[in-house]
């Protein structure tokens, strides 16, 4: 006989929710359920998003990749164009017919049957500046375009900016397209053949009646000026200053500049110099950015040999500390940080930043020249280093005094030239003045 089970009361009656407790237990078993699957739901899609965001990341990442090479490679071929003070070269080189093609709202990958990229549309018959590069588990490519202000479609450069887009994929498909505008000069001309900035320099143009300043673009010199151009031998900062410069250039017969000599080739070009020269904290901002840029850093004379032998005019050199550049043949940017020495039977060509203590020194005798274009700033502060707190504490708007000095017998001519100084000045990055996301 089966037993049966009957609920009563304390009074002994039976109860009435006889299989009300497993209605109510399958009840709540249920709604657990239904939240379980509610909970794995929403976090298979978290997973889901989490995907497509990683998958946008290592695309962007890709992409970004794609652009700084780009970058570098627009770079390196404007050094060696037949025209490198302009973009029309590389622009004109991007176009296989008068215009530019790339359409950027049509531009995609395509894959083959295991999802590989194997190659990009949407940019016509134009020749990329990156074709199809692999790049970690992704893909990239980059094309060039003219800016918004010259017509993107157009290869004619009048502003020195250009564009570059790079598409860049990663697994699972993910895309990402980013661009930008960038600039081919990221410094200001100088406006003489020697820069002195700050009140009263300590300037003497040497004891040798054989050395000579010029003014006249890259006069005497294998490369070619523009015509007509001259500017002054040294361009000081005020009428204060210009006195004091005047003062140290003794020899008339050595300073040559439109027709001038001496005295009158010295002038104050306030006017003239870009403001950003004569803001102390833009010449700070300027350091980090060629130190970040250059092809050596260096501390010493020992640490620079590159100097005297594999440097262009494109190679950029940043010294963090004094230099001494000896005889020989020596080329690029150079940034100095403290004293800069220019020993006799030294030919430099190219560009010279003596910005930190702001000390410059030719010294002994020989023959040789420097052609390009010098500045010489103090902005080390009372403490007299580069590189600490007080920089651009000086007295005058974060100047301090400065020293050039030039000193022993010999042939030396010191020559502004425009042409020297471009082709230096190609040795930098690309400056990107815009950047987006598409």
């Amino acid at each position: 006989m089966r037993d049966t089970y009957v609920t009563t009361t304390a009074e002994g009656r039976p109860t009435r929710d006889k299989g009300s407790a497993l209605v109510l237990s399958m009840v709540v078993l249920a709604l657990l359920t239904a939240m379980g699957i509610a909970l794995v739901s929403l976090a298979n899609s978290d997973v889901r998003m989490n995907q497509i965001d990683v998958r946008g990341k290592r695309a962007f990442y890709v992409a970004e990749a794609g652009l700084e090479d780009a970058r570098e490679a627009l770079r390196a071929a404007n050094v060696v164009s037949t025209n490198p003070y302009t973009l029309d070269d590389e622009l004109q080189a991007a176009a296989s017919d008068p215009n530019l093609d790339l359409n950027v709202a049509s531009l995609a990958p395509t894959y083959d049957s295991g999802g590989n990229v194997t190659a990009f549309t949407g940019y016509g018959n134009d020749v990329p500046l990156r074709s199809l590069t692999s790049f970690g588990r992704g893909w990239y490519a980059a094309f060039l375009t003219n800016d918004a202000a010259d017509g993107v479609t157009s290869t004619n450069d009048t502003n020195d900016r250009v564009m570059i887009t790079s598409i860049g994929t990663a697994p699972s498909r993910g895309i990402e397209v980013v661009q930008a505008v960038v600039e081919r000069d990221p410094f200001p001309m100088l406006p003489s053949t020697i820069t002195l900035l700050g009140e009263d320099p300590n300037f003497f143009g040497g004891n040798s009646g054989a050395k000579e300043y010029i003014g006249d673009d890259c006069d005497g010199t294998p490369y070619t000026g523009v015509p007509g151009l001259s500017v002054p031998v040294l361009g000081a900062i005020g009428s204060a200053s210009e006195a004091a410069a005047e003062a140290g250039a003794i020899k008339p017969l050595d300073y040559q500049s439109d027709g001038q000599t001496g005295n009158d080739t010295v002038a104050d070009v306030q006017s003239t110099i870009s403001p950003l020269l004569m803001d102390c904290g833009y010449l700070l901002e300027l350091a980090d950015m060629v130190r970040a840029s250059a092809d050596y850093i260096c501390y010493d004379a020992a640490s620079c040999s590159h100097l005297d032998t594999t440097a262009t005019l494109n190679t950029v050199t940043f010294v963090d500390g004094d230099l001494t550049l000896g005889p020989g043949i020596h080329r690029g940017f150079i940034w100095v940080t403290g004293d800069l020495v220019v020993q006799g039977n030294t030919s430099f060509e190219g560009v010279l930043f003596v910005v930190g203590k702001g000390t410059f020194l030719r010294d002994g005798g020989g023959n040789g020249e420097t052609w390009g274009g010098t500045l010489v700033a103090d902005v080390a502060g009372p403490d007299n280093l580069f590189g600490t707190p007080d920089d651009c504490t000086g007295p005058n708007a974060g100047f301090d005094q400065v020293s050039y000095q030039a000193n022993g017998a010999g042939n030396h001519e010191t020559v502004f030239c425009t042409e020297v100084i471009n082709e230096t000045m190609n040795g930098f990055p690309l400056r990107i003045v815009d950047f987006r996301q598409r």
